[in-house]
């Protein structure tokens, strides 16, 4: 097969399984000498949900500087107190510490289809534990590549690549 027709498939398999990622969520919560960070959707669909009062997300990955660890995200809305709950694993003999967060809303709609959007804001443990339990969420936008992007840095590459070729080929 020829370098043509390599490049055309190359560039047809990209339009084909390239989907934008910009309704993807950045979401950094500092408080308490920590750093968590966790990545959703803007309009996630819940694990479950009850009406007029949450719904949480399973088995989110959270990273708390170097260290990576599953948890599900319970988010409230205002009239059962709006905030965040999930659970921070302690090492052994020490039980996994409850995060439970008090502040605003984070989202928006019904709590079957909820929706992010990006924002600041500040919470407060419920059960005090430390003289510092302010805790800021910040929640921005990741900046992704859109599809026809990757395919220009795919298309430039192919062309140097058949350029190189062609000169090192005998004549």
């Amino acid at each position: 097969m020829n370098l043509p027709i390599k490049a055309l498939f190359f560039a047809a398999f990209l339009a084909a399984s390239l989907t934008a990622k910009a309704d993807t969520l950045g979401f950094t919560l500092t408080g308490g000498g920590d750093t968590f960070t966790f990545s959703l959707p803007s309009n996630p669909t819940p694990d479950s949900s009850t009406n007029g009062t949450s719904f949480t997300l399973d088995n989110i990955m959270v990273t708390d500087g170097m260290i990576s660890f599953s948890t599900d995200l319970k988010f409230s809305n205002l009239a059962a107190g709006g905030g965040l709950d999930f659970s921070v694993p302690s090492p052994p003999p020490v039980p996994s510490i409850d995060l439970d967060l008090l502040g605003p809303q984070l989202y928006s709609g019904l709590e079957s289809s909820p929706m992010f959007s990006a924002t600041a804001t500040p919470f407060m443990l419920s059960l005090p534990k430390e003289d510092n339990d302010e805790f800021t969420l910040a929640i921005a936008n990741l900046s992704v590549p859109e599809p026809r992007s990757i395919e220009l840095l795919a298309t430039g590459l192919l062309a140097i690549a058949g350029t190189v070729r062609r000169r090192s080929l005998p004549r």
